[in-house]
């Protein structure tokens, strides 16, 4: 199926931060999902030689945590990243193990989520991440039930739109700028022959900014869930950590940033 292209500006815009955010943020345990193949034509992606990068700059690294723990963390990360940014279904499940489902007794929510993951990228949209610069870590803030930490990074992001979208990219400036500022975006249109020799239309926008992930894990587990800054703007987001939890780790990466 096809984006209709009488869609308004504005349903673009709430269907994009929609998909925006869930596709970075949510997962479910053990959901029902169509098998949707990996898909061809996204510049710089070789599915047989990921691109993906998750390093820790050692230069400028600022970190509360141990280096054996972030070490396993950016490995963590890598795992979160790569199996979101290859838009094939047989990795989703891995995909959701990182996010926080222990806080949830009842899944039918993010189910309902995930679907709409699937129907989005059927229809040619998908979020990729090139690389993470881990540059600040916090100290852990331990909960009733979890302990929550910050990671800060340098960020090469992309919104793919595949050949066989036909919205309006223009629609996601909104989303990708205001997540990552409008002066880190850029936006790419171009072709690109593929192995056969045929033309293939490349479109994506691309933001290159510090950015913030919440890394999550429970007392009695070294695996690690995460969450992007905004979380709590979904209806049960203020299920997933305290919002003191939440303030303080902003504001100490703030305070980090600001001195770089």
């Amino acid at each position: 199926m096809k984006v209709n292209y009488i869609i308004s500006q504005v349903n673009v815009r709430f269907v994009s931060i929609f998909i925006c955010f869930i596709c970075i943020s949510t997962g479910c345990h053990n959901p029902t999902h169509t098998e949707t193949p990996t898909h061809p034509g996204v510049p710089g992606f070789d599915w047989e030689n990921d691109p993906l990068e998750v390093t820790i700059n050692e230069a400028q690294l600022v970190s509360g945590i141990g280096s054996d723990t972030l070490d396993l963390i950016a490995k963590d990360m890598y795992t979160y990243f790569h199996t979101m940014n290859t838009g094939d279904s047989a990795d989703w499940i891995t995909h959701l193990t990182h996010f926080p489902v222990h806080k949830f007794s009842d899944t039918a929510m993010l189910n309902t989520q995930f679907a709409g993951i699937t129907h989005w990228k059927e229809k040619g949209f998908i979020n990729r991440m090139e690389k993470s610069d881990i540059k600040f870590v916090s100290d852990w803030i331990q909960e009733e039930d979890q302990m929550v930490a910050i990671i800060g990074s340098d960020i090469d992001f992309y919104m793919d739109f595949l050949p066989n979208f036909e919205g309006n990219p223009e629609g996601m400036r909104f989303v990708i700028g205001d997540k990552y500022g409008s002066e880190n975006i850029t936006y790419n249109a171009y072709n690109e022959l593929d192995e056969n020799g045929d033309s293939l239309q490349i479109r994506n926008w691309h933001a290159h900014a510090y950015s913030n992930l919440f890394a999550i894990t429970t007392y009695d587990t070294l695996h690690f869930s995460f969450l992007p800054v905004g979380f709590n703007k979904a209806a049960f987001g203020k299920d997933l950590m305290e919002s003191s939890t939440m303030l303080s780790l902003l504001r100490q990466s703030r305070e980090y940033d600001k001195k770089q």
